[in-house]
């Protein structure tokens, strides 16, 4: 446990008034669950408009053990300039539009970022990141869902006495955009649907997503599930730095071999196919929340995320942004500049 810090539950409060005092920091808060901690800090000198997250990895003893906590990842890179000549960005009917890099972790656009809207299915990004960080992706599970009266849903197809693995039923929630398969995910992690949405909000406290509540795992029209543009980059960010969540959002399509097989293709492969060097993430659709879009897409090592919420034509925008920001931004490769990615 190198260049590890080791706390106990005892020396939160301490912790907390120490960077209090070091920071001069107006609103600290320190986030801690079975599975994570994360100091959060806001409207600080030299912070910006922007919530801080500490970097640095702590392990916490419990009474059970030592849990080594990932952090937020920080910046690996310096941000990207501007071109002088770089034309304006893109404009469209999005209800909020956004486009961040991920290396440096800045806003490069937006449009009404950080207002608080229904995200749809881009809720899954959330639920998928609680099961993989949970862990034993291949333990079969059986599920009590029925998709057969979740009429109007998009669905993987389950039905009660169905015995799948988790990873299968990733697959089931991420390609077709399963609510059934969102609702047997977090019954097989927590128990139940109300300890799981209280897991999905502890993640988005541990991340410091300000601007999201969650009531669901997989993002029907509830009161008060709401998140921003801003928030859902940042959710996506750290999703990108998870293996197996990488490796769901670029399969194009993938057969769940459980119980029976069901065969399930990806509903952003409009996404994967259409916009050169697309790796992900998500889309989603509510009457509500409209048609909703996190896209991510990689060139020349650098990897950019455009969010637009509420978008009737969400693809051609989403595509539109992240040429525009390929082509008006350039990214110092010095060495200087660069630090290893997480």
């Amino acid at each position: 446990m190198t260049a590890r810090r080791v706390l106990t539950i005892a020396a939160v409060g301490a912790l907390a008034a120490s960077l209090l005092a070091a920071c001069d920091m107006r609103t600290l808060s320190f986030h801690t669950s079975p599975a994570s901690v994360a100091v959060h800090v806001v409207g600080g000198a030299g912070t910006g408009a922007m919530a801080q997250t500490s970097n640095v990895p702590l392990v916490v003893a419990t009474p059970e053990a030592a849990v080594v906590v990932g952090p937020v990842p920080a910046a690996w890179g310096a941000p990207p300039r501007m071109r002088a000549d770089a034309p304006p960005a893109p404009s469209g009917p999005a209800v909020a539009v956004l486009l961040f890099d991920e290396a440096s972790a800045q806003v490069l656009y937006h449009h009404n970022g950080n207002e608080p809207l229904a995200p749809a299915s881009l809720t899954k990004i959330a639920t998928a990141i609680v099961a993989i960080e949970r862990g034993d992706l291949d333990r079969r599970v059986t599920t009590d869902v029925d998709s057969r009266v979740m009429r109007g849903s998009t669905v993987m197809g389950l039905i009660p006495g169905d015995e799948f693995t988790v990873r299968d039923l990733l697959y089931g929630m991420m390609l077709p955009s399963g609510n059934d398969a969102a609702l047997a995910i977090g019954r097989a992690t927590s128990g139940s649907d109300s300890a799981f949405v209280e897991d999905m909000n502890r993640l988005a406290a541990r991340l410091g997503l300000t601007e999201t509540h969650f009531a669901n795992p997989h993002g029907l029209n509830a009161p008060g599930h709401l998140t921003s543009a801003h928030d859902l980059a940042l959710l996506s960010r750290y999703a990108m730095t998870l293996p197996d969540f990488r490796a769901v959002v670029t399969t194009t399509a993938w057969v769940a071999r459980g119980s029976r097989d069901i065969a399930v293709t990806n509903v952003i492969n409009d996404v994967l196919y259409s916009i050169a060097g697309a790796d992900g993430v998500k889309s989603g659709y509510t009457r509500q929340a409209g048609r909703t879009l996190v896209a991510s897409a990689t060139r020349n090592g650098h990897r950019l995320y455009a969010v637009v919420l509420n978008d009737q034509q969400r693809l051609t925008d989403a595509s539109a942004l992240l040429e525009w920001g390929f082509r008006s931004f350039d990214w110092d490769t010095s060495v200087a500049a660069l630090q290893s990615t997480p």
